[in-house]
């Protein structure tokens, strides 16, 4: 099946070829009537000859021009050269038909008048068939920039899909292993962990399947996130999540602030002597614009420079922002010393 698409390409290539020269030969004979007040019954084999000669020194003209001098000298932007070619490619035409002509019907009488006729006559042929190469070059080339177009939408998507199978992973990875902590303590906090577990889990296993989700899920799964963290940690941590505007019907990708706060929740500090905190703050007070910042004191392994340093979720997130918004979005990371901070804007129009 792959090598019979390009043998129809061809076939139909050359079948398109043959149907214009058949219909200017049609044309050139219906020209010479018109013009030379020729009848159908004067036409015998010696003028047939000479027609269908002329035609085939038109055909050699042509195919120079479209096989030769405009790949080769008009596209490389060698316009002089392509003139001077052009000019001896019409005059090559013109001496031959002038010569075939002379050997059929003998010298014509007027010389000028039919070296005039000629030129304009290949000079027809040249334009038409060039007007026409041109024209299917645009549409190919078209045609070509849709199916690339079609190609990258098709790996961003395929993309966008792993990236979204690696944040669930990751993120259930990190609670389970807290419920398995506070299952070894038997700690009475496990089976209310484990059921604000499984309502993030439908969230993510029904509600992430869509492209956009409302801002309004977005922030109820966040805060049964937030609830979750509060729940198995006896560290002294102040969470503030702060929103403000009432836009919470805009629409915008899935788990896309997640990584965010997941990050800090692992980074922060988690001594019970040293003051820690987390804000977060969302701006919803625009109808084509979401702010978002999270910041955190962060803690700094021993050797370890950046505490919050990336790992695969912020990583996802940064890849999934340059697919989703790729000029309408700004993402800036900062790192003070004792102090990680995340600012999120989205441009939603």
């Amino acid at each position: 099946m792959i090598q019979e698409i390009p043998r129809k390409v061809r076939f139909g290539s050359i079948l398109m070829h043959l149907l214009f020269w058949v219909l200017s030969l049609v044309l050139f004979v219906v020209l010479i009537f018109l013009t030379r007040h020729f009848r159908l019954q004067a036409m015998d084999f010696q003028t047939a000859i000479n027609i269908i000669i002329t035609l085939l020194f038109l055909a050699v003209s042509v195919y120079i021009n479209l096989l030769i001098l405009l790949p080769l000298f008009f596209k490389k932007r060698r316009y002089l050269l392509f003139s001077l070619l052009e000019m001896s490619n019409i005059s090559l035409f013109i001496c031959l038909n002038y010569f075939v002509s002379m050997a059929f019907e003998g010298k014509h009488p007027n010389f000028l008048n039919e070296m005039v006729a000629e030129f304009i006559l290949v000079l027809m042929f040249l334009v038409i068939t060039t007007l026409i190469k041109f024209t299917r070059d645009s549409i190919d080339l078209q045609d070509a920039n849709l199916r690339i177009k079609e190609i990258e939408r098709e790996n961003v998507e395929s993309e966008l899909r792993a990236l979204k199978a690696q944040i669930n992973p990751h993120f259930f990875f990190n609670t389970l292993n807290s419920i398995y902590s506070l299952s070894l303590d038997r700690s009475e906090k496990a089976p209310e962990l484990i059921l604000k577990l499984s309502e993030l889990m439908r969230y993510i296993l029904y509600e992430t399947r869509d492209d956009y989700v409302s801002m309004e899920r977005q922030l109820d799964f966040l805060q049964n996130y937030i609830y979750l963290e509060r729940l198995r940690t006896d560290e002294k941590i102040k969470i503030e999540m702060e929103i403000k505007g009432k836009h919470t019907e805009l629409m915008i990708a899935p788990l896309l602030f997640i990584p965010f706060v997941e990050n800090a929740f692992k980074h922060v500090v988690k001594e019970k002597d040293n003051p820690s905190f987390i804000r977060i703050l969302f701006d919803l007070s625009h109808q084509d614009k979401i702010s978002f910042s999270i910041k955190n004191k962060k803690y700094n392994f021993p050797g370890q420079v950046n505490g919050n340093s990336e790992g695969i979720g912020l990583a996802n997130v940064r890849k999934r922002l340059n697919l989703l918004y790729p000029s309408k979005h700004e993402l800036k990371i900062s790192d003070t010393g004792d102090v990680f901070e995340v600012e999120l804007t989205l441009e939603l129009s």
